[in-house]
């Protein structure tokens, strides 16, 4: 039996403290569709950082020139559902527990 993926919450939560801690200009009150990339919030070494918690949430590493970071993760809300998606595997929709 595989192993039981974190809910939507959970994840949010985790990549909430891992951005605040690797971004100490923000607070914990960061909102979830508040624009990362885009705006330029995010540092590179915070980003990278974010890059080794997706590839640890979805068990593999990733190309990340192989798609558009700004498209696929300017938000909080954008990378959990690149997660959702990428640990639903090709073909499986995402959950949804919003």
């Amino acid at each position: 039996m595989g192993a039981t993926r974190p809910s939507r919450a959970k994840l949010l939560k985790e990549l909430r403290a891992l951005i605040v801690s690797g971004t100490p200009s923000l607070d914990g009150n960061l909102s979830e569709s508040a624009s990362l990339i885009a705006s330029g919030l995010l540092e590179s070494t915070t980003l990278v950082s974010v890059a080794l918690w997706v590839e640890d949430r979805i068990g593999q590493e990733m190309d990340l020139g192989a798609f558009d970071l700004v498209a696929e993760w300017d938000t909080m809300e954008a990378i959990v559902d690149f997660v959702e998606r990428q640990a639903a595997g090709p073909g499986a929709p995402a959950p949804r527990d919003r």
